[in-house]
């Protein structure tokens, strides 16, 4: 079933809410697409200071590269040409980000809308994402990849719907790139990838898609996609594995302890993305309508429960083999986008007219406190007492800095977030960490050392930090010593500029040229 015909009016298995009291899929789609350009236009209006991921995006996409580290390629390659068309911009950041999470929403409605046969159902589940922080708050803060690897769970999953309804060859390539390319967006794609095919193993309806002779042809397509970045992983181990240690990966003498820590931050964190969408559907949907008929047996509905269940045991695995003691809310995105989907299909027969309205009013109201937060933070910076990555001027250390590092065509800088902030300023330099300067340097060539001067607060109160200023951070130290720069203290400039929103708040850099 093509996108277009799934958006068109299905057959209903249950009594629906009346025609007219509810929105059309083109007024529930067109309002999505106001609230996701509203978030472009205010991402570009309020600063063009960066967060953590979108720097690191603003670093990698300085070049094409079949990896980058110890995420996949995909995102970045994406990013890069967004920055062609757009130039390196929060605009062009945003805007990827936005499109990304509007087709995480319009897979949502159409995986409910083919699972349920209910476009009343589909509005619901994909309203109710906007219940899950993870997905209405941290996915428009900063995410990148677990963004894009959401959208491509939500479209695999539909992949293998329609690949079930109507098998085909065609159907079966389709899948394969999109589950190739979910490995590319991000690699605990292989979580719910495999959750997914071990739940139609084990469910009789779905097994033959399995076991037909041209799912070879979707494997294949899965290896040639994955197969250069795995090449080129065993090449560059050093920059593979150099974001490791978020997994916390213990020693072996403290098996139990980690596997028991593990296992603590995945309830913790399973309750803390289930936590308010469990709430609110209780709520709503805690008493059954009187003049329903029940809704009978659904097989697609079936799939859900299992692939969820598979993803847990696949995660206890791994924590178990591995070691692993911590699990970050971001890292069950990917594996727990789904849950809309299972809920509202579990809740089904219990969804009338005015609790489809609660859930669209609840979910429009969300938006607004979304995006009067998301901005508010950071105009409110000084009454709140805290500073966000936005308020950092970078634009106004920037232009302090050029005539400084104008005859060295390398800036390495002591972290991520400075070196993009600062390449979205100065596009026509190379920035860099010391620990990604392989990926853009091979020869030596003359590099500057830029790094945030610690400590630096109330800008009254900064002469009497002075002797915070030298040295450098220890991993800028260490780099210098690599390459035979020796670090003069006499050679140190500083650059200070007032926060955005912020008038009593400074920031200050140091830079050591050559």
């Amino acid at each position: 079933m093509p996108a277009a015909d799934a958006l068109r009016p299905a057959a209903e298995p249950h009594y629906p809410p009346q025609r007219g009291n509810i929105p059309t899929a083109r007024q529930f789609f067109g309002f999505l697409l106001l609230y996701f350009t509203l978030q472009i236009i205010l991402r570009v209006l309020i600063s063009s200071s960066l967060d953590l991921d979108e720097s690191e995006q603003l670093v990698l996409t300085q070049k094409l590269s079949w990896g980058y580290g110890s995420q996949p390629p995909l995102y970045t390659w994406i990013q890069f040409l967004f920055f062609r068309v757009f130039g390196p911009s929060v605009f062009g950041l945003s805007l990827l980000k936005n499109i990304l999470l509007f087709c995480t929403y319009l897979f949502t409605y159409l995986n409910a809308r083919f699972i349920t046969r209910s476009h009343a159902c589909a509005m619901a589940a994909a309203a109710s994402l906007l219940f899950i922080p993870q997905i209405a708050w941290e996915s428009q803060r900063d995410l990148t990849h677990s963004v894009l690897s959401a959208t491509l769970v939500c479209a695999t999953i539909f992949c293998f719907l329609q690949l079930h309804a109507k098998p085909s060859l065609k159907r079966y390539a389709l899948f394969g790139l999109c589950a190739g390319f979910g490995v590319l967006s991000k690699y605990n794609f292989l979580l719910p990838l495999a959750a997914l095919v071990l739940a139609a193993i084990f469910s009789r309806q779905f097994r033959s898609v399995i076991l037909d002779k041209r799912i070879l042809l979707a494997g294949l397509i899965v290896a040639l996609i994955v197969l250069p970045n795995a090449l080129w992983a065993l090449d560059h181990r050093n920059l593979a594995l150099r974001q490791a240690g978020k997994l916390g990966m213990e020693e072996e003498s403290r098996w139990f302890p980690a596997i028991k820590s593990g296992i603590e931050s995945l309830i913790f964190c399973s309750a803390t993305f289930f936590a308010a969408l469990g709430i609110l559907y209780g709520i709503i949907f805690f008493k059954r309508p009187a003049a329903k008929e029940p809704v009978g047996s659904n097989e697609y509905a079936t799939l859900l429960p299992r692939m969820l269940g598979f993803s847990y045991v696949l995660i206890i695995l791994a924590i178990v083999i591995f070691r692993i003691s911590d699990i970050h809310d971001r890292w069950l995105q990917p594996i727990l986008i789904i849950s809309p989907v299972l809920a509202i299909a579990l809740f089904q027969e219990r969804l009338d007219a005015f609790r489809l309205k609660v859930i669209l009013a609840l979910a429009g109201a969300v938006m607004v406190l979304v995006t009067i937060a998301l901005d508010g933070r950071v105009i409110w910076a000084e009454r709140l007492h805290r500073m966000q990555p936005w308020n950092a001027p970078y634009d106004a250390l920037a232009n302090q800095l050029k005539s400084a590092v104008s005859r060295d065509p390398v800036v390495i800088t002591d972290t991520v977030l400075m070196a993009g902030n600062l390449r979205i300023n100065m596009p026509d330099r190379i920035f860099s960490t010391p620990a990604l300067i392989q990926l853009f340097v091979k020869t030596n060539t003359p590099v500057a050392l830029v790094w945030n001067v610690r400590g630096k607060g109330d800008a009254r109160k900064s002469a009497e930090l002075q002797d915070r200023d030298w040295p450098p951070p220890l991993m800028l130290r260490e780099f210098a010593d690599g390459i035979g720069i020796k670090l003069d203290p006499a050679k140190a400039q500083y650059f200070n500029a007032t926060s955005k929103y912020c008038e009593t708040r400074q920031m200050k850099i140091g830079a050591v040229v050559e």
